[in-house]
Formats: C-alpha cells, sequence, structure tokens
C-alpha cells in the first residue's frame, strides 16, 4: 500500500511541478503577448501616417498649377525659378539579428534544459517528500486517495485551460495524466484501502473513462483516446472478483466496441480498432482462463459470435483506408473470423449437437457470402464446414449420432449445391473456383455419409453411391443443353460415384470390368465434347483397370479352372476390346499429335494385355493337367505365332508401332527358346522349340522381303 501511495505521489508531482511552471509561464506569454499587441498597433499607425503623406503632397502640386498658368499668360519676362530634385530621405541603419544558431542553442540551453534539470530537481525533492510524509504517517489513506483525485481533476481542469490558449500538445499530455490518476486513485481505493465497494469502483472508472473518450473528442487527441479505451478495457480487470459475471463483462466489453468504432470513426483514428481488438482478445482469453466451463458455451458462443459480426462489420468499413495505419488497422481486424473459427471449433468440441448446428449456419453464410462475393469466397467458407463435418463422423459413426450426422450431410450438400445451381443455364464458362466446389460438395458429403454408415449400415454403403450417382446423373441430363459445362461436369461426377458404387458393391472381375467400361466411357465422352481433362480422368480410370486386369491374370488359377471359359479371362477380353476401340476413336483424330499418341498407347496396351493373357492361360491349363515341358514348348511357340500374325497386321496396315511390338516379342522368345529351352527341355521339345522359331522367323523375314517397298 505505501509502495501505491509514493506512486501516486510521484505522479503528482511528475504532473504537478510542470503544472506550476507551465502556468508561471503562460503569465508571462500574456504579458508578452499583450506587448506584442501595443507594438502592432502602433505600426499599423505609422503606416497609416504614410499612406496620407504622398495624398498631400499631390493636393498641393494641383493647387501650384493654376497660379503657374497664370505667370505663364502676363506679358512680361518669363522667370525661370530652377527646382531642385528632393533630397532621398536618410534611411538610419537597421540593426543586425544576431545568429539563427546561436539564438536557438541560447534557446535550447535556456528555454528547454534549464527547464527540465529544474522541473527534475523539484519532482526528485517532492517525491522524497511525500514517500517521507507517507512513512511517517503524516497523510492518511483517504487523504492519499483524495489527494490523487483531486490532483486528477485539477490536471484535467488545467489540461483543458492550456488547450483553449493555443497549448493542445501540452493541454492534452496534463489531461492525459490526470486520467491516469484518477483510474490509479480508483484503483486504490478498492483494493488496497477498501474504501469503495465494487460497484462503485466500476462505476467511477466508467465515468472517468467517458471523461477520457469526452476529452479525447474534444481536443482531438488520438493518444487520450487510447489512454481511455485501454483504461475502460482494464477496468474489469483493476477490480477482480471471486464470482463470474460473464454476461456483465462481454456486454461491457461490446460497449467498449460500439464506444471505439464511434469515437475511431468520428475522428478517422483506424488505430483505436486495434487496440479494441486487441484487448478484445486479451479480456476473453483471461476469463476463459478462470472462469470458463463446459455448461456455459452457448452463452460464451453467443458473445463470440456478436464480437466477430462487430469487427468484421469494422473490417469491411474500412476496406478502402489507404493510410498505412489504417491498412494495417483493418488487416489485424479482418484475423477475427480466423480467430472466432478456431475458438468455436474449441469450445463445440464437447458438444456434438451444437457443433452441428454450428457447422450448418457456417455453411449456410458461405453460400449467402457466395451471391455479394464470389464462387471462391463462398466455397472458401463452405469448405470451413464441410471438413470439420468429415472430422466430426470418425468418432460419431454410431446408431445415436446416424440421424443427425446424415441431415448435416445432406444440409451441407443441398447449401453447396444451391450455390452452384444460382446461376445455372447461362452457360458461362465456369471459373476454377466453382468446378471445385461442384466436384467436392459430392464427393466429401459422399465421404462423410460413407463414414457415417461404415460401421454400423456397410451394405448400405454401395446402392447409396450408385443412387447418388443417378442423381448427378439426372443433374447431367438437365443441364445438358441449357448449360453444357455443367452438365458435363454433372456427368464426371456421376461416372466417378459409378466407379466408387462398382467398388463397393463388387470385387474380383466384375470391379475390373465396371471400371474399364467406365473409363472408357468417359474417354470418348471427352474426345466428343473436346474436354481433356474429361479424357485424363477417364485415361487414369482406364490404366487402373488395365493394371488390375494384369494382376488378376497373373493370380494362381483355382482347382476348377476352366480355360478361356471364366471371369478372368473375359474380364482380359473386354480390356483388349476397349483397347481397341478406344485406338478406333482415338485414330479419328489422328490429325493431331497427342490423339497419335493415344492411338500407341491403346494399341500397345492391347497386345500386352494379350500377350500376358494367353501366356497365363497355358500355364493355367498345364497347372491342372500337368506337363512342364510340354508348357514351356507351347509358350514359345505362342509367342512366335503371335509375334508373327503382328508383323502381318503391321504391314499390310502399314502401322509401324505394331511391327516394332512384334519385333521386340521375338527378341524375348528368341532369348527364351536359346537360354531357357535349350537347357531346361527334352530333346524332342528342344527340337520342336527351335524349329518352330525358325520357322516363324523365315516367315516373318520372308514378309518383309516381299513387302519391303511398303515398309512405313
Amino acid at each position: 500500500m505505501d509502495f501505491l501511495a509514493a506512486v501516486v505521489a510521484l505522479l503528482a508531482v511528475l504532473l504537478g511541478t510542470p503544472l506550476v511552471v507551465a502556468w508561471i509561464l503562460f503569465a508571462r506569454t500574456r504579458r508578452l503577448r499583450a506587448h506584442v499587441r501595443e507594438l502592432e498597433e502602433r505600426l499599423r499607425t505609422i503606416e497609416r501616417q504614410l499612406e496620407r503623406e504622398p495624398a498631400s503632397e499631390s493636393h498641393a502640386v494641383e493647387a501650384t498649377a493654376p497660379l503657374a498658368a497664370e505667370v505663364a499668360t502676363e506679358p512680361a519676362a518669363a522667370v525661370t525659378i530652377p527646382l531642385a530634385p528632393p533630397a532621398p530621405p536618410v534611411a538610419e541603419p537597421l540593426p543586425q539579428p544576431p545568429s539563427t544558431s546561436a539564438e536557438s542553442l541560447e534557446s535550447r540551453i535556456g528555454g528547454r534544459w534549464l527547464l527540465n534539470i529544474g522541473i527534475a530537481a523539484i519532482v526528485i525533492g517532492v517525491a522524497y517528500f511525500e514517500k517521507l510524509a507517507i512513512d511517517n504517517a503524516w497523510i492518511g489513506e483517504t487523504a492519499r486517495v483524495i489527494q490523487g483525485g483531486v490532483l486528477g481533476a485539477a490536471l484535467i481542469f488545467a489540461g483543458a485551460r492550456f488547450a483553449r490558449r493555443g497549448y493542445a500538445l501540452y493541454g492534452q499530455m496534463l489531461a492525459g495524466g490526470g486520467v491516469a490518476i484518477l483510474y490509479v486513485s480508483t484503483y486504490a481505493a478498492f483494493n488496497y484501502y477498501h474504501l469503495i465497494d465494487r460497484p462503485a469502483a466500476f462505476a467511477l472508472m466508467v465515468a472517468v473513462t467517458t471523461i477520457g473518450a469526452v476529452l479525447a473528442n474534444r481536443h482531438a487527441s488520438q493518444g487520450l483516446a487510447v489512454l481511455a479505451i485501454g483504461g475502460g478495457f482494464a477496468t474489469p480487470f483493476l477490480l477482480p472478483g471471486r464470482t463470474d459475471a460473464q454476461i456483465a463483462l462481454f456486454t461491457y466489453v461490446a460497449i467498449m466496441i460500439g464506444g471505439t468504432v464511434f469515437l475511431a470513426r468520428r475522428r478517422n483514428w483506424p488505430l483505436l480498432h486495434v487496440v479494441s481488438y486487441v484487448l478484445t482478445l486479451l479480456t476473453v482469453a483471461a476469463w476463459a482462463d478462470r472462469f470458463y466451463a463446459p455448461s456455459k458455451y452457448l452463452t460464451t458462443e453467443l458473445y463470440l459470435t456478436l464480437f466477430c459480426a462487430m469487427f468484421i462489420a469494422i473490417a469491411w468499413a474500412g476496406r478502402r483506408v489507404e493510410s498505412g495505419i489504417g491498412q494495417f488497422a483493418m488487416w489485424l481486424v479482418w484475423t477475427a473470423p480466423l480467430a472466432y473459427y478456431f475458438a468455436s471449433l474449441a469450445i463445440l468440441a464437447d458438444h456434438p449437437l451444437p457443433l452441428l448446428i454450428w457447422l450448418i449456419a457456417v455453411a449456410l453464410l458461405g453460400g449467402m457470402l457466395s451471391v455479394k462475393a464470389g464462387a471462391g469466397a463462398g466455397f472458401l467458407l463452405w469448405s470451413t464446414a464441410a471438413l470439420p463435418l468429415l472430422a466430426w463422423t470418425q468418432p460419431h459413426a454410431a446408431a445415436e449420432w446416424l440421424t443427425p450426422g446424415l441431415a448435416a450431410v445432406a444440409a451441407l450438400y443441398a447449401i453447396g449445391l444451391a450455390a452452384q445451381l444460382r446461376e445455372a443455364g447461362s452457360n458461362r464458362a465456369l471459373r476454377p473456383s466453382e468446378i471445385a466446389w461442384l466436384h467436392v460438395n459430392a464427393l466429401l458429403m459422399f465421404a462423410a455419409a460413407y463414414f457415417l454408415l461404415e460401421t454400423t449400415h456397410l451394405a448400405v454403403t454401395g446402392p447409396l453411391a450408385a443412387a447418388f450417382a443417378i442423381w448427378q446423373a439426372l443433374l447431367a441430363a438437365a443441364f445438358w443443353t441449357r448449360d453444357r459445362e455443367r452438365g458435363i461436369h454433372f456427368a464426371a461426377l456421376a461416372c466417378t460415384l459409378l466407379a466408387i458404387a462398382i467398388a463397393l458393391q463388387f470385387d474380383g472381375p466384375a470391379v475390373t470390368v465396371g471400371w474399364a467400361a467406365e473409363g472408357a466411357a468417359v474417354i470418348a465422352l471427352g474426345l466428343i465434347e473436346r474436354r481433356d481433362w474429361l479424357r485424363f480422368g477417364g485415361t487414369v480410370l482406364f490404366v487402373i483397370a488395365i493394371l488390375r486386369t494384369l494382376d488378376l491374370l497373373m493370380s494362381p488359377a483355382p482347382a476348377s479352372y476352366v480355360v478361356v471359359a471364366n471371369p478372368r479371362a473375359a474380364c482380359a477380353l473386354l480390356v483388349v476390346g476397349l483397347c481397341y476401340a478406344l485406338a478406333w476413336l482415338h485414330r479419328r483424330e489422328a490429325a493431331a499429335p497427342a490423339y497419335a499418341a493415344a492411338v500407341a498407347c491403346c494399341v500397345v496396351a492391347a497386345q500386352i494385355v494379350s500377350l500376358v493373357f494367353l501366356t497365363r492361360e497355358i500355364h493355367a491349363y498345364f497347372a491342372v493337367h500337368g506337363g512342364g515341358f510340354t508348357r514351356e514348348l507351347m509358350v514359345s511357340v505362342t509367342w512366335a505365332i503371335y509375334a508373327t500374325v503382328l508383323i502381318v497386321v503391321g504391314l499390310q496396315r502399314q502401322y509401324a508401332i505394331v511391327r516394332y511390338f512384334a519385333i521386340a516379342v521375338f527378341g524375348v522368345t528368341i532369348l527364351k527358346v536359346f537360354l531357357g529351352d535349350l537347357a531346361q527341355l527334352e530333346r524332342i521339345y528342344r527340337v520342336m522349340s527351335v524349329i518352330g522359331l525358325g520357322i516363324a522367323l523365315l516367315l516373318t523375314s520372308y514378309l518383309y522381303q516381299r513387302m519391303r517397298n511398303q515398309v512405313h
């Protein structure tokens, strides 16, 4: 307590002594101003006299003109009177002013340095006296508080007087010191001396804050405004209590934000928004650290929403500010939604149903924002709700949360779809943000529904994906003629969801067949509509189907395996047929180099699948019926015959890529025969393998010799 009293006394000396000195200087300045005004009046009188003298001389000349005329008319002899020019007035030498540097140095020493040293000496002496008075109990607790209050009021009054007299900066400093002393005095009266209760102390501090704001507005002092706002936000912490008063505290904070907005707009002080925003964050964080409990989530969330809305309004109103401080203030205030978002997620994490409601509200706000600010801003805000919802489904995949979870998923999907269909039918090119939102909306919400159903209703997920794919197909059909771009994207979504449905509902060759057929259909649609991104998506799916086909062919055959008449053989033959069909579709556009490369890729893929299919069918047959030597002979002969057929087709069709592939097959066959068959097979099988390879090579060579002029 003694230390606080000493601080109050020191502040009184620091601010009171300059007041006395300033009052003396002010009196002397008034006398000097009166003297200056007297000198100015004398100077104006002399100037008026000088202005009248030329006028009197002109009148004298006019009066002598008639007299001169009469003299000229008389017959007497003319008398010439010489007129001497008037002597110029002798100017008295003006005193030379002293040099500016000498005057400035003298002014600094006499007017500033000596004054500062003198004030410091007085402050130190008075501070020692105040400390001695407190230590010896010469001044009681009540007297100390009263002394501080009187001094604070006196400084505010004196500051106002000085500001009116033209000493704005000095007056503002005195007034700010007075406001600070009133804060400290009220704080000491409540916390240290217990002279007043908490409501009275709170009312006094609110009154001091109001006085500071009024003074800041009257004197156009941003420093006073910052002091008043800082003191206002600090009031609840300067007057701590043991019980929680959340509603009163947060209502008071909202009032402080509103007052700051009024003062900042009236005087164009954007820095006040920074002070208000930072102190609001600190106030909420300090309260939460001490008093927050999960039972208070609703009240807390409502007030946080109010604060966020107020700061968004502030940032939106100042979006055209051009000054550096103003731009910094607005950018900082724009972080309020981010702070609100993470704080809300933390508050509602333990309350699943309120969290779902809040996420729906955020998504709805994103849909509304897309109308004003565009699809990019709406998609961003919608995503901030969709991603937490997807994360929410993981720990809440239980029967009791199935209905509210699916309702939230449906609500977010409907909001995103409504935002997408708002401009449907305009037949304009879609922006990247709109395309991303259209695809992410369907796929992400299906993923959320899948995670909810996986643990309890897994069998429903396949039909759900198929139904969702049909819904996307219906949307594609609805917009196909009046908004082709949007219709194509809905069709692509239908294909994607159909692929997911196939994977969820089936397994084994059926999935591969479905993906291969769908990938080929998507590629064909991309060719027809000239959409390279659609072709790329279909190609990815079709390549996956090819890889799955090769994996099926390489797997061991079951005991009841029937050569050719089996599911994996049917799958391989379908993939080969689709490869040829896609090659034919691309060949119609052979003028484009990319399409020509696609034709080659499709043909090579068909040959690889065909060759692996034939090889694995031979292996599967002999695995069931036995005969390892015969198997190797059949593989070598089959490869040689297949390569020969490819050579024939390549020469007839004049298609080099087929011939190159056939030559590669011949090379592999030659290596197999001479490095493998000759070392492992019995004599008769060695002979047959080598002779078969030789016949195929001779036939191929003959065909090349016969058709060498047609080779291109």
